[in-house]
């Protein structure tokens, strides 16, 4: 009987795919490809974030005759989007209207034309403009066995319509061409989500806001903590002792401490996270939208195997890595974990040592030699800047 209903399962899934590419293919015998058009979304279109919300608020500001559109689901809080920006609900009529009539389409994660009852059309640019930087896991060809069957073809398929992607750093790049399945154009500019660090004017503002939302004194030191993903939804690898580790944190921070908790958005809707809300200085923030505005407030990080490491560190401010999970966790990685330029603790009592033994100065040197010589880093904080340049250039508009 199972067995039976998991093939009954799949056939209704099947049934539900082949309408919406039917809808779609019917749709767009009405609607053309219009100059300047562009859609986008990001993390499977439930927030608006990472590089489709950056290059979209520089193309508000610059090239306010553009349209732009923004995917989501259902449900989705959508109050931070700009009143310039459209918002329409993923596979709906209004969404087959706009994806089969943009002229860019802009994404932060692999996109499955079949699952997206999109195909691309003659004079249609997809930019494929990945979630990451620098990597320290292994990604993509070099984690094969770890990725499975449907997502292979999905990233294949992906690959084979992408028209640009975007690189931070030479290492990057490297990866765009030989793990990816890709052999089309690569941008190395940086990474528009990267620009808000180079952009201090921004900080102030950024911080009184989101302070002001989640109700943290302004005076306060902001610690943010943002550990990475884990399949199995077993939350024991992301729990601290922070009242041990609150004494310390205000020493090295020089005032009061506050605690933001940002898990990674797979986690959300699928996990519950009160659990880890122990401590009154602890609040959560995983479901604000964009994590690069946390970051840019941030007084100190403390991750794991989290790519965020590498885009904070590009303000040369504290970071520090917890993987109390080390053995288990390691699916490969692009660098040994003591070749990183930041303090690794494998336990609770490490993290302290590392904390009361934090040196800033010869952070800064490990962070120089790692980004200058070991990954040849390529941000400036114009990455924006230049995607749009590439975008109105390659636009009929």
């Amino acid at each position: 009987m199972k067995k039976i209903g998991s093939i009954l399962g799949w056939c209704l899934v099947r049934g539900i795919k082949t309408f919406g590419n039917v809808a779609s293919f019917v749709v767009r015998q009405f609607v053309d490809v219009k100059p300047g058009k562009v859609v986008c979304w990001a993390h499977n279109y439930k927030q608006y974030g990472c590089n489709p919300r950056y290059i979209t608020e520089y193309l508000l500001r610059h090239y306010p005759d553009m349209e732009i559109v923004w995917v989501f689901r259902s449900g989705v809080d959508t109050s931070s989007v700009p009143k310039e920006v459209k918002c329409v609900r993923f596979k709906s009529l209004e969404y087959l209207k706009a994806i089969n009539s943009a002229e860019f389409l802009l994404s932060n994660l692999r996109t499955d034309p079949w699952h997206a009852y999109w195909h691309k059309r003659p004079g249609q640019k997809y930019l494929m403009l990945w979630h990451a930087g620098v990597a320290l896991k292994k990604i993509e060809r070099d984690a094969e066995a770890n990725l499975g069957f449907s997502y292979l073809q999905k990233a294949k398929r992906d690959s084979k319509v992408a028209d640009l992607m975007i690189s931070g750093c030479k290492m990057q790049t490297m990866l765009l061409k030989e793990k990816f399945w890709y052999d089309g154009e690569i941008l190395e500019a940086g990474i528009p989500r990267n620009d808000i660090f180079f952009d201090s004017s921004r900080h102030t503002e950024i911080r009184q806001r989101v302070l002001n939302k989640y109700g943290i004194n302004q005076s306060n030191k902001i610690v943010l903590y943002a550990p990475t993903f884990r399949r199995n939804g077993n939350l024991d690898s992301y729990r601290l002792d922070w009242q041990s580790l609150l004494p310390h944190l205000r020493n090295m921070l020089g005032g009061d401490v506050s605690i933001m908790l940002r898990l990674h958005p797979n986690l959300i809707g699928k996990v519950d996270r009160s659990s880890l809300l122990c401590h009154d200085a602890v609040t959560d923030v995983t479901l604000y939208d964009d994590i690069h505005e946390l970051l840019c407030i941030a007084d100190l990080l403390i991750t794991d195997y989290s790519s965020s490491m590498f885009d904070y560190s590009l303000q040369k401010r504290p970071c520090l890595l917890y993987t109390c999970d080390a053995d288990s966790y390691d699916r490969g990685y692009y660098f040994s974990l003591d070749e990183l330029p930041y303090p690794v603790a494998y336990n609770q009592d490490q993290l302290i040592e590392a904390i009361k033994n934090f040196d800033q100065s010869d952070y800064d040197r490990r962070l120089t030699e790692f980004f200058d010589h070991r990954i040849g880093n390529l941000e400036r904080g114009e990455a924006a800047q230049s995607l749009a340049l590439w975008m109105r250039s390659h636009s009929s508009k």
